[in-house]
Formats: structure tokens, sequence, C-alpha cells
């Protein structure tokens, strides 16, 4: 599995140079180690800068507005670079520039009060803020000590009112359920309102999608592509994550164990160099295609070695 080109340009004042230098002896193959990765989650994270908003609440990135709109465009460059933003926080213990901690504090701040000339668009029924949501709660909780538990008491509750828009919401009969469940699973993680019903139902919709061997089909019919790679296996393994005790074990081990048979198929869709197969919706979205390789290390639910999943993270 190749990592990311981080070779640094000429110029010695550029930020690529922060490039950790190759390490042969723990990486012989490629020189490439845990802090490469780190040095591209945090030149990904910098690009971002010039797009953001005064107050951090949304990216506005250059280039023609999706159907959703600018205002919805801008909550997405937030909550997306949010889930890298948490997991590099995380990964490193909170080890980060505390700039970092502070941008998506603020942005989630402003992003949430309704007086504010940068806040999100509300979640309703099937709109893409239900997408987002999720990514936010991934990353709220993954980051907690770092952001949610330092802040203050209104800017959580309203936190928890946006997200609380999904509770008695219409959701799309496909992976979308997934999003439902990860967000009222972390708005009951916090003590709001949710409703573990919906949770529930929305767990029981991957048994009905099943087909076997791994492979689920994204709502009712044969639609199968990579969403059951970086979605239909990844998010229960990070609603384990948030459900912690209130999740049922046994199933969480059936969802480990139908991952652990998906990669030991699915890491035949990578070519010798680490390219994926370019199949199906979504190919901008080929950074995810290792999500449920690292998701199959950090649930202890993958058949295969450490050399063919690209710096296994850390246990938490």
């Amino acid at each position: 599995m190749t990592a990311p080109h981080v070779s640094p340009p000429d110029d010695p004042t550029h930020p690529d140079n922060r490039t950790p230098t190759p390490d042969p002896a723990l990486s012989p193959i490629t020189g490439l180690t845990r802090h490469h990765w780190e040095a591209m989650a945090d030149r990904l994270l910098d690009g971002l800068l010039p797009y953001a908003t005064p107050k951090s609440a949304q990216y506005r990135l250059p280039g023609r507005a999706s159907h959703s709109g600018d205002w919805s465009d801008g909550l997405e460059g937030y909550a997306r670079s949010f889930l890298l933003a948490a997991f590099r926080i995380v990964g490193s213990g909170g080890q980060v520039s505390p700039e970092l901690i502070e941008r998506y504090a603020a942005g989630l701040a402003a992003g949430t009060d309704p007086s504010s000339d940068e806040r999100w668009p509300p979640i309703t029924d099937r709109a893409q803020p239900m997408v987002e949501a999720a990514s936010i709660a991934i990353a709220l909780h993954e980051s907690r000590p770092w952001i949610w538990d330092r802040l203050d008491d209104g800017t959580r509750r309203r936190t928890a009112d946006w997200l609380g828009g999904f509770v008695g919401a219409r959701v799309n009969d496909s992976n979308w359920r997934l999003f439902q469940v990860i967000t009222e699973e972390f708005l009951a993680s916090v003590g709001a309102a949710h409703s573990r019903a919906e949770i529930d139902a929305g767990l029981a919709r991957l048994d009905d999608w099943y087909r076997g061997d791994g492979w689920y089909t994204d709502g009712d019919g044969r639609k199968f592509d990579y969403y059951n790679a970086w979605a239909l296996h990844l998010y229960p393994v990070l609603w384990a994550r948030i459900a912690g005790p209130r999740a049922d074990p046994d199933l969480v081990a059936l969802h480990r164990s139908r991952l652990r048979t998906f990669l030991d198929v699915h890491q035949y869709f990578f070519g010798a160099d680490g390219a994926p197969v370019h199949q199906g919706r979504s190919l901008t979205y080929r950074y995810a295609t290792t999500a449920p390789l690292w998701a199959g290390a950090l649930a202890d639910a993958t058949p295969l070695p450490p050399g063919r999943t690209p710096d296994s993270p850390p246990a938490r």
C-alpha cells in the first residue's frame, strides 16, 4: 500500500518542508512512517485556511456550487475537514497546534448559533446537512477531551439542538440511515434528546441489506459499490465507539465479523502501486477507499497483516 506523495518543493520556506525524513529502518520499502501521514493531514488542513469564513464555521472552496448550494457546501467543508482534524488530534493525544483545536471549536460555536451570520443550515427531512451532522458527531466524540469537554454550556446546548434536528426527521433509506444512527447515538452520549427507536431501526436495516460474504447493498435492491466499504462497514465501527457500553455486544461482534470477511476481499481492490479500482459513485472519494482497512485495525476486525494496512491507528 503506497502512502501519499509528500516530497517537499524547492522553496525552503514552504510548509511542505515540515515533511519528516524517510526512515528506511522502520519502513524499508517506502521509508514513510506514521509521521508522514500526520504531515500530510496537517498540509491538507492548512490548505483549507484561505477558504475559511471569518469565524471558521464554513469553508467555501472554489468552483461551481453543488446542487445543495453554497450554504450547505460551506457546512460540508467544515464537517468533512473536522473529521480529519479530530482524528489528527486524538491520534496524537492532543499534541497538535492549539490553533487547530481552537479553529474547529470556534467554527462549531458560530455554526450552531442561530443568530450568527455563519450559522449552518438546519437539519430537515432528507437534506444534505444530515450527512454533515454525522461527520460532526463523530469528530466531536473522537476529540471529546480537547473540544466538546472544553466548550461552554451554551455552545454545547446549541450544538445538541442543531444535531437534534435529526430526531423524528425522514431519512433516505440508504446509508443515510447510519448518519441518523451516529448522530443520535452521540446525542445519547451527552444526555441530549434522541430516539433509541430510530437508532435501533437504522441498525436493523443493515441486516435487511446484507447479502453475505461481507457485502451490503446500499438500500433495497442490488446497489453494490464502494459505499459498502466506506459507509456500511465504517459507520457501525464508529457507532460502537460512540455507544460504548450501550451497544449490544453481540451486534458489535456481528458487524466486526462481517467487516473481517469483507476486508479479505477488499484488499484485492488495490493494485500493486496502492491505487484503488476506480468504480462506482463519488470517485472523488478515493481517499476513503482505505477507511475500512483502518476501521478493521481500529476494531480488531481485520484478517490482514499490518503491512497491508497503512499505519494502523492506535488503540483507545
